[in-house]
């Protein structure tokens, strides 16, 4: 079976020092404080630059398709239950018909590919807080002079603050809305110098810090007119009813005036459990029905067919609660198992596939590639590596590069 990539050399130990280094340095630059350092791979993977613009293509295609199928969903609150959308949020997203749609904008998403021997499947989509562009952004570019003939796909991180400055203005604030803890706080300090690059300002702040007034959002230390003119949400959505003032959240569901990259109402697309609603949608979705492995509420399956599928938590990012068959823990399963039973809802399950793993100098290994759009455009991936088909918080960051194209 030919691969769509292959695993590059080892860098050698002064090579891999340097690179490190580099990498380390320019984290640091970011902000990012060592102990936040990710776990590199000492080599990149390669692809084609055929096979790129074919995975570009249908990240496009699904983008363009998820996106039709939010709007409608914003209007069909009769499925946002079947979502497993939290009741709080439900009711939330019902004032969207009285105070309006959140302003979207700068739209960013993540697109999780593995390669099978029917070609090419996605697991989900992270259209929420995305994460993952410092890895798909400096961590790529400092690999490509090290092999020769290769360099990145695209820098996301460049992208997303191009965007930005289309709605924030020239010279435009754009203000970061993160938790409290350091949950994809590295992301932040990457995107943050990004968008200084591009010539705004830039502002961090906690959910609470913002002041909500007739849809426009304030911030604290803001000394202009009018507030911030880009919202970005380094909080997950189903986070934000955690806040105890409901007008501290509720405008990033319905009624928020100020553009926001990644609107509260993108939770319905966050959903796992999209598939289930297929069926009821008139927005068609022959590319997500064509990648998607079958999905199905846990609630129908039978204790003989567990074998088939994987469970996951309906709004669950990075593998956190993911029983898979055979890899997961015995005693681990048996205990998400029983979470899925006693609330269906809060799960789905995902039929298995077979991931082909790559050849590389440690051995085989499973490839996640993460492909970022940003407003419908391909802009950018990078690619997590395990030893086994699941990809966790434990997988190994690896740099994707693409072969240049001789010209003439």
């Amino acid at each position: 079976m030919k691969q769509p990539w292959k695993a590059g050399k080892l860098l050698s130990n002064k090579d891999w020092k340097d690179y490190r280094r580099r990498v380390l340095l320019d984290c640091r630059e970011c902000g990012v404080p060592p102990s936040e350092f990710f776990t590199l791979a000492r080599f990149p993977l390669l692809m084609e630059p055929r096979e790129w613009r074919k995975v570009a293509r249908l990240a496009e295609k699904l983008t363009r398709e998820v996106l039709a199928a939010e709007k409608e969903l914003v209007r069909r609150p009769e499925l946002h239950a079947s979502l497993g959308v939290p009741p709080e949020i439900r009711s939330a997203l019902r004032g969207c018909a009285g105070k309006g749609v959140p302003k979207g904008a700068a739209r960013a998403m993540r697109f999780d590919f593995h390669f099978t021997p029917q070609g090419w499947r996605i697991t989900e989509v992270n259209a929420d807080a995305v994460g993952g562009f410092i890895e798909g952004a400096s961590m790529t570019d400092l690999m490509a002079p090290y092999c020769q003939g290769y360099s990145s796909p695209a820098n996301p991180a460049k992208a997303y603050a191009e965007a930005a400055q289309k709605t924030a203005g020239e010279g435009g604030t754009v203000a970061f809305v993160r938790n409290a803890l350091f949950a994809r706080y590295r992301g932040i300090k990457c995107l943050v110098q990004e968008m200084r690059r591009h010539g705004m300002k830039a502002l961090v702040r906690k959910p609470g810090q913002l002041d909500w007034r007739g849809g426009v959002a304030h911030t604290a230390g803001w000394r202009g007119r009018g507030g911030p003119g880009l919202l970005i949400r380094f909080i997950n959505a189903d986070w934000l009813p955690r806040l105890h003032r409901r007008p501290h959240w509720t405008p990033w569901f319905a009624g928020g005036r100020t553009p926001m990259s990644n609107p509260g109402t993108c939770v319905l697309i966050q959903s796992k459990r999209l598939p289930l609603v297929w069926d009821k949608l008139r927005t068609p979705m022959p590319a997500w029905q064509s990648l998607l492995p079958e999905t199905r509420c846990p609630s129908l399956l039978g204790a003989d067919a567990l074998a088939d599928w994987v469970l996951k938590p309906v709004l669950g990012r990075v593998g956190v609660g993911v029983a898979m068959p055979g890899v997961t823990e015995e005693a681990k399963h048996k205990k998400i198992l029983r979470q899925a039973r006693r609330d269906p809802t809060g799960w789905a399950a995902q039929r298995v596939f077979e991931s082909v793993p790559v050849a590389t100098p440690l051995g085989p290994r499973h490839i996640c590639l993460g492909v970022f759009t940003v407003d419908g455009r391909a802009a950018g991936a990078y690619a997590r590596m395990t030893e086994q088909p699941l990809t966790d918080g434990y997988a190994e960051e690896v740099a994707v590069l693409i072969r240049r194209e001789r010209r003439g």
